[in-house]
């Protein structure tokens, strides 16, 4: 029987338990739900137990609906009626793949005790169908795997061809070129940011909440690249590789890369390959899709991510 021990601290050895699983990534770390409490959100630990001896294990947060910080803000102000939600990322990380089932049956345990929403995403190497569970949404989700154990050259070759490598060579021969980030650079990173937020309404940031980001996260496994044309910030974009298993995310771009088609990010894309390659890790996640597409929104990310030549992989979201 699996029991679950719920608390707001993480336990000493709770990140090198992630560490010793391929299912670890950042937003399931102790350092993450530092992160947490600062934009307004409560951290929760979960320890799957059995026979005293911790199974599984996830980091939860619990965000009041009105929050106006961070992503999920956005997401919480659109769902109604309940004012809190519990959401997470890439788990349960469960360390005993025999005892999925029973560990998945006392999260939804767990979950429903909670009156509240809930929100939360597998990791797609840890996929097990959860469509089983009787009291909880589930929807498949997908994602494009980038197996980095490969030649380069075989993995530049199943990029698509026109919408892939020619924008690739596109972007170099217009003068595009990247730079990883660094401390040193790290400011340029967050005027554009500031301009893009600024344009679509959003909170700025500043370069000391940035270094506050950037120094509790590097030690994890955390870089990122800048694309510049002239000296001049055309895009940016962070990845995490805790796990050897690279997530991106802080994807920002200006409005000269978009007017003039410079195609930085799809170059940008290609060095976090060749960096991984280089840096022997084992995955890129081109992040989360609808395998079924219902608007043409959600087909051009199909297409985009399609492009890449990865393997499609679905996994679960569930619900509440």
């Amino acid at each position: 029987m699996i029991t679950i021990d719920v608390g707001n601290e993480s336990d000493k050895n709770w990140n090198s338990r992630l560490l010793e699983s391929e299912y670890g990534t950042i937003y399931q770390t102790k350092e993450w739900s530092k992160n947490l409490k600062n934009i307004g959100q409560n951290p929760i630990f979960l320890r799957f137990y059995e026979n005293n001896e911790i199974v599984a294990q996830l980091l939860v947060s619990e965000a009041k609906r009105f929050t106006k910080k961070g992503l999920v803000g956005s997401v919480l102000r659109n769902l109604p009626s309940r004012k809190i939600i519990l959401t997470w990322s890439y788990g349960p990380i469960i360390f005993k793949s025999k005892l999925n089932s029973s560990v998945y049956m006392a999260l939804e345990k767990f979950l429903l005790s909670k009156k509240c929403k809930i929100f939360g995403s597998q990791h797609p190497l840890s996929v097990y169908n959860v469509s089983y569970l009787k009291h909880l949404k589930t929807k498949q989700w997908g994602t494009f795997l980038i197996n980095l154990n490969q030649p380069k050259k075989e993995i530049y070759e199943k990029i698509d061809k026109h919408s892939g490598r020619k924008n690739i060579e596109r972007a170099m021969k217009r003068g595009v070129i990247i730079e990883e980030i660094t401390e040193n650079n790290l400011q340029d990173y967050v005027n554009l940011f500031n301009i893009s937020n600024e344009s679509m309404g959003r909170e700025k940031t500043t370069i000391e909440n940035m270094l506050k980001w950037w120094k509790l996260f590097t030690p994890l496994g955390y870089s990122g690249f800048l694309a510049k044309k002239d000296d001049k910030i055309l895009s940016g974009m962070f990845f995490s590789y805790l796990g050897k298993f690279i997530i991106e995310g802080g994807i920002i771009r200006s409005d000269e890369d978009k007017k003039n088609n410079l195609y930085s990010q799809d170059l940008i894309k290609w060095k976090i390959i060749e960096w991984g390659i280089d840096n022997k890790m084992n995955f890129y996640n081109l992040a989360g899709f609808n395998p079924n597409p219902i608007s043409e929104k959600e087909k051009g990310i199909l297409r985009y991510k399609k492009k890449w030549g990865g393997k499609k992989v679905d996994y679960w979201i569930i619900r509440k």
